[in-house]
């Protein structure tokens, strides 16, 4: 529960930071940092009324903020890219071919086995796989709570003014905002492109090349709550309007994170096979726009598989070693099962999941304000730790639509709600080995 609130907290502060005019040249990352003012909803030029005993009024710069609000866009910023990061495709996600010396040609395996596992099966020597896979991510969901309708009420005015008020001056330090989130829609739709080869019977080496479209959809809403009476605090010089409405509305395509990968088959049989595999993670997506993890990571990954009938049963684990920053390293694992329930066609149940090694401390430095100044005094450091464990279930059909061409189609179901998540994951693809 702590967890849950830190991240609806950081969620927050993200959507709050400065105006809305400089944020059309602005990554997305900095538009979550660029709304209502830093570190919370900032109104400039605002001056208290006199008192009812006539005293004088107090020019000041209001700033309302608190402390749940301090890191919510380092946590969007760190969670987008792991949710956003669902398993790859298999480096060899249709058929496998095994060399056969007696009739001195390439046969290809029983199984068509999984899509989003990394079966211990290799391509073949000499064989090339290419291919191209689609997913949309449509996150709508932190921690369990809808984006949409997000709210944080009772955000307290900070530090007006310097020494206390004097008897006749108006109490609107008391004065309070909410802030609202009327819509809240991140979207990433991702499109592989992966090409494998194999260099012996055993030993393959694939590249995988993401293109990925962003866009960001924010409708958010403050309201100034007049708590004192004094009627000081406006969002226009009429000092008649206390509600005020901001949008975010951009859409940005890069390439995502590079990844290059090899996989050595060390065991094989009729029944069971068992290979190692090495993943190499390279940071060309662009994390300011949640299309990339920022970090280089290596990951070594073991699998098992064991065919009986028309069953492949299939178990694997690994460990993503970011070599950037060892605290966010995590832990990744899959099991499933493929059933070739035609001779063309195989139904696909993975579940598929990571988990941090350990709690990432996550940390920013947030402006503080005195004397009703518009420029920072000072500044202070907010924490919060945040660890997410992610798990999915993966369900699938795969077909073989011609003669060495193999289509696939998954849907994605998240089977927990920690981190930014999504409902459903939808994803197809299309290989061909020759």
């Amino acid at each position: 529960m702590q967890t849950r609130n830190i991240a609806k907290s950081i969620l927050c502060l993200s959507l709050l930071g400065g105006g809305a005019s400089s944020l059309a040249d602005a990554n997305l990352s900095d538009q979550l940092n660029q709304l209502f003012g830093p570190s919370g909803i900032v109104l400039t030029n605002q001056s208290s009324p006199p008192a009812a005993g006539g005293g004088p009024t107090i020019p000041h710069t209001a700033h309302f903020s608190s402390q749940s609000l301090a890191t919510l866009g380092l946590l969007v910023k760190t969670l987008a890219p792991n949710a956003a990061e669902f398993p790859s495709i298999s480096t060899v996600p249709g058929f496998t071919y095994t060399f056969n010396p007696e009739i001195q040609a390439f046969e290809r395996s029983s199984s068509m086995g999984p899509v989003y596992f990394e079966r211990p099966q290799s391509l073949g020597a000499g064989k090339f796989d290419l291919g191209f896979a689609y997913a949309y991510v449509n996150f709508d969901e932190l921690e369990g709570q809808d984006l949409d309708g997000l709210s944080f009420l009772g955000l307290a005015h900070n530090d007006c003014c310097v020494g206390p008020p004097s008897p006749n001056a108006p109490g609107f330090e008391q004065d309070t905002a909410d802030l609202i989130f009327d819509e809240f829609d991140l979207k990433s739709q991702v499109l592989s492109f992966f090409a494998t080869f194999g260099i012996t019977d055993r030993w393959d080496a694939n590249i995988l090349v993401p293109v990925v479209f962003t866009s960001l959809d924010v409708t958010a809403r403050a309201v100034l709550n007049d708590v004192s009476g004094s009627r000081t605090h406006f969002f226009d010089d009429a000092r008649t309007a206390t509600q005020q409405t901001r949008f975010i509305d951009e859409e940005t395509t890069g390439v995502g994170d590079l990844l290059l990968r090899t996989k050595y088959h060390l065991y094989k049989s009729p029944h069971l096979n068992v290979a190692s595999a090495l993943t190499l993670r390279v940071p060309t997506g662009d994390e300011d726009n949640f299309q990339g993890l920022g970090d280089f990571t290596v990951t070594p990954f073991f699998s098992l598989a064991h065919e009986r009938g028309p069953l492949d049963l299939h178990i694997g684990a690994g460990v993503e070693i970011n070599t950037d920053d060892l605290d966010r390293s995590r832990v990744r694992y899959a099991a499933g099962v493929t059933y070739q329930m035609l001779q063309r066609v195989a139904l696909l149940l993975d579940v598929i999941g990571s988990s941090g090694v350990k709690n990432q401390e996550l940390s920013v430095v947030t402006p503080t304000f005195l004397g009703g100044s518009s420029i920072p005094s000072g500044t202070q450091v907010q924490t919060a730790e945040l660890r997410t464990d992610l798990v999915d279930l993966a369900v699938g059909l795969k077909a073989n639509v011609a003669e060495s061409m193999v289509g696939f189609v998954t849907f994605f179901v998240p089977l927990n709600d920690e981190g930014l998540r999504t409902e459903v994951i939808p994803a197809a693809g299309l290989e061909m080995s020759f």
